[in-house]
């Protein structure tokens, strides 16, 4: 009795694409049938299996097939099953292979690529041939285009004869050609192609594509082989934690450059356009936090930023600074409002003060990290406590000099004596250059009106020539509460300074400090900080390794003040101050400056060697090794410095840091010499000792400026200290100190808890433990492979801490981890437990398959289905 869906009618259209399915189904029925036909091949064992996998794959492709089918026709079709299909193969009528390991095999194939592509080729074809009528012809005309798109994509060799010979017809162009080729993968020019005509029009041989030379596209600077040498240092620095600068992969470049072709490069050959191309081939990428102030955002309106410039300009004009520029065009975004005095521009002055940490500062930008895509990168691991960070004012004056900067720290500054960060400008008390100074201020370490009302006096006014109130000097700066103090206004009025405040939060477009100064001199800043504890990081994993004990130290002072000193050179010479009035629209005074880009100069193509790619690949090892030390790829040309190099004096340097590892083995090397060859030298003992003395404590000086071997313990406060000795303070004291101790008794009470495995007394386990490794020393083997419980133990006795209830995978693995020498025995008794005792194979069933029938009745009450033997 059949179902009642399976009674129904179909639609005339749908019926003939059914018919022209099961004919095609009735095909592969008949092949497989055809094949169970023939009589079994007397065969060898290798013959056997070859059929096996023939059978299998026809049966997977069928069944494939068979689900296209009903997939296409939209109509219910008999279902095929590998069972059925498997009782007309050769493979079961000559037994070469158990039913369950043949549909084992069939249902790998039916996750095979290629199995699949030829199903759904096959019944592409199939339908292909009675669907005029059908409406899933457009499906199917694109199942069968994108079959033979794949086809040729993967034997594109006769696609690519037969576009040749219609190109040598003049049936198509040499463009449509080569396009035509480049869709199946086929990358060739058309000066090969007319070639390949013209070989064919003398009837030779047709070359293969796979002859053609391309040349399009830029030359690399780089072969394969030094790119990819290249990456790989630049990968295993990120897995570690270490993100190398834009510079130092650069140098790296160009330091493989001269060893390739024994020149050095033009000063365009390795800039950000490389670096980035670099970064995109070998999977590389930049993280980047940018975030968005949308009050600033909306108070920049037009109004507030036009009547800024009209103060400025009335202030400057009033005062003599300035003329009114009688051609000004007010819908010209170039023309001037007002022409600056030229004689009076040094008394023009901008400023404005920026917060450097010592630790890391929250919510800013950070350096861009280079980290591997789809990995999960680690970061640096030498960090810095908040105990001291300071506030900088930078000051700058229209005839492009810049003031020192002026620090006000938290605490004392811990500043070398000679250290000095000099301006451009001339202090008139001392006719020379002006220098940096450092004073201690707020537990904030930023500008309040004393210290701001301090730099006026001390460090502004002596800039300043014949100050007074009817020789001014002005100042533009922010609406800061220091600056805007009854004292401050006091001062710069007796004084003679005028001062002309910024729009509320407009100091994002207004201020030139903020709109390139303070952004160099960070971003400098976090760039220098980045690669000093990179290099520190480098340096320490090194001495780590070597002396088996200490961490890295944090960063400190030494290395901030050389960062702020390095990032401080960069942002504020004349050409960085000469930029910043131009963004800000002050010089010249147009409002709204246009940023002109320096002209590009002429890009000279140096002589560059073609080696093969085998000395490429040689040559780049050998490379990579000269630059390299064991555990540190790269390290010699990122210290800049070659083997006959020995500079041990510590500046805070990235450079100085990844020296350490080279002096210290220039150190051992020169320690081995003397000891091991005297006869090389003309020294007695006494100076040998002397030598021996300084050289081990020049070693330990370094090994101290990169480890050490203590760690920070965090500090507490307990408000426990009173003014006054009076009896209710000392009652409180009393009673403070007493709860502590009952809350620390109690605390260790509930770690001493019997249930806690870490306070157990382990005395049998060890012995266990013990009685195990005698066995094992006895016997040289086990004698069987640990259990649950067994390993339990092993973990207990060692003290080793596991998560709550681990399986037996997790404790063979702790215990790899633990005792090799227990786990490599207790895996070689699991291996011969295995081959004593084998899988014990199914016993096949009482009844034969053939003589098995399923038979289905339909009841009101349901289905009943009964299997029937004959």
């Amino acid at each position: 009795m059949t179902p009642p869906r399976a009674r129904r009618s179909a639609s005339p259209t749908v019926s003939t694409a059914r018919k022209g399915c099961k004919k095609a189904s009735q095909r592969s029925s008949a092949s497989l049938g055809g094949a169970g036909s023939t009589t079994a091949p007397a065969c060898d064992d290798e013959d056997g299996r070859a059929q096996v996998a023939k059978d299998a794959r026809e049966v997977a492709v069928s069944l494939l097939a068979n689900k296209r089918r009903r997939e296409v026709s939209g109509q219910v079709m008999a279902k095929v099953t590998a069972t059925t299909l498997f009782l007309d193969t050769v493979s079961f009528k000559t037994e070469l292979i158990k039913q369950h390991a043949f549909l084992n095999r069939v249902r790998k194939l039916l996750k095979d690529k290629d199995v699949k592509r030829d199903a759904r080729a096959l019944v592409t074809e199939e339908c292909a041939s009675t669907s005029d009528q059908s409406e899933n012809t457009v499906h199917v005309t694109a199942d069968v285009a994108r079959t033979r798109r794949e086809e040729r994509s993967r034997n594109p060799h006769p696609f690519y004869v037969e576009v040749v010979h219609a190109l040598s017809r003049g049936d198509i162009s040499a463009t449509q050609a080569v396009h035509e080729l480049q869709q199946v993968g086929v990358r060739v020019t058309k000066a090969f192609l007319k070639r390949v005509c013209t070989a064919q029009s003398f009837r030779d041989d047709i070359p293969h594509y796979s002859e053609c030379e391309d040349g399009r596209g830029r030359p690399s600077a780089l072969s394969n082989a030094y790119l990819d040498q290249l990456a790989k240092i630049v990968k295993h620095y990120i897995r570690v934690g270490i993100s190398l600068s834009q510079e130092t992969i650069l140098s790296m470049a160009k330091n493989f450059y001269r060893d390739e072709h024994h020149a050095d490069p033009s000063d365009k050959t390795f800039g950000s356009a490389w670096f980035y191309r670099f970064l995109n081939r070998h999977g590389i990428d930049t993280s980047l936090y940018n975030p968005q102030d949308a009050l600033r955002l909306n108070a920049a309106t037009e109004h507030n930023v036009s009547n800024y410039y009209q103060r400025v300009a009335q202030t400057a004009v009033s005062n003599g600074f300035a003329t009114w520029n009688a051609d000004f065009d007010a819908n010209d975004r170039s023309s001037e409002m007002i022409i600056w005095n030229e004689e009076k521009k040094s008394r023009v002055f901008t400023f404005d003060e920026a917060k450097v940490m010592l630790a890391y500062e929250k919510g800013v930008r950070g350096v861009r990290m280079l980290v591997i895509k789809g990995e999960d990168n680690r970061r640096s691991a030498v960090t810095a406590n908040d105990a001291f960070a300071a506030s900088v004012m930078g000051c700058r004056n229209l005839a492009g000099e810049s003031l020192a900067p002026y620090f006000v720290c938290t605490t004392q500054p811990n500043v070398e004596d000679g250290f000095e960060i000099p301006g451009t400008i001339t202090d008139t008390t001392t006719g020379a250059c002006q220098q940096a100074q450092w004073i201690r201020g707020t537990k904030k370490g930023s500008f309040d009106g004393f210290a701001f009302a301090t730099w006026l006096k001390d460090h502004l006014a002596p800039c300043v020539p014949d100050l007074s109130p009817e020789n001014p000097a002005m100042v533009i700066c922010d609406g800061c509460y220091a600056h805007t103090v009854d004292e401050v206004l006091e001062i710069c009025a007796a004084m003679g300074i005028l001062m002309v405040i910024l729009p509320p939060h407009c100091t994002h477009i207004l201020q030139g400090e903020d709109l390139y100064h303070f952004g160099v001199f960070k971003g400098a800043f976090r760039v220098e900080r980045a690669e000093i504890e990179a290099m520190k990081q480098l340096a320490a994993a090194w001495f780590i390794k070597l002396f088996e004990n200490g961490v890295a130290t944090s960063f400190g002072q030494r290395e901030f003040w050389y960062a702020v000193k390095e990032a401080w050179k960069g942002a504020w010479t004349k050409q960085a101050v000469e930029k910043g009035f131009k963004m800000q629209g002050l010089v010249p005074f147009n409002r709204a400056p246009l940023w002109k880009n320096f002209p590009n100069h002429e890009r000279k193509e140096p002589q560059r060697s073609t080696p093969d790619k085998e000395s490429q690949v040689e040559a780049a090892e050998r490379c990579v090794e000269r630059m390299s030390i064991p555990g540190a790829p790269g390290l010699r040309v990122i210290a800049q410095s070659s083997d006959s190099t020995f500079d041990v004096t510590f500046d805070g340097s990235p450079e100085s840091f990844a020296r350490a590892p080279l002096n210290m083995m220039k150190l051992d090397e020169v320690y081995k010499s003397l000891v091991e060859n005297p006869s090389n030298h003309s020294m007695n003992d006494e100076h040998l000792n002397v030598m021996k003395q300084l050289i081990l404590e020049k070693q330990e000086n370094i090994t101290k400026n990169i480890v050490t071997t203590t760690r920070k313990q965090r500090s507490t406060r307990r408000h426990d200290r009173y003014d006054e000795a009076t009896a209710p303070a000392m009652a409180r004291l009393l009673a403070a100190r007493q709860k502590r101790e009952k809350t620390k008794k109690r605390t260790h009470d509930a770690a001493q808890d019997g249930c806690d495995a870490r306070f157990k007394d382990n005395t049998d386990d060890i012995q266990f433990l013990a009685a195990l490794h005698k066995r094992l020393d006895d016997n040289g083997s086990l004698e069987k492979s640990l259990t649950r419980a067994e390993l339990m133990k092993v973990m207990r006795a060692k003290r080793i801490p596991l998560p709550q209830g681990p399986t037996a995978d997790i404790l063979r693995d702790k215990l790899k981890e633990v005792d090799e020498r227990l786990y490599e025995a207790n895996i070689e008794c699991t291996r011969v437990a295995n081959a004593r005792w084998p899988k014990r194979a199914r016993h096949a069933s009482s009844v034969d398959d053939a003589n098995v029938r399923c038979e289905v009745k339909y009841h009101p009450s349901g289905v009943r289905v009964q299997l029937i033997t004959d």
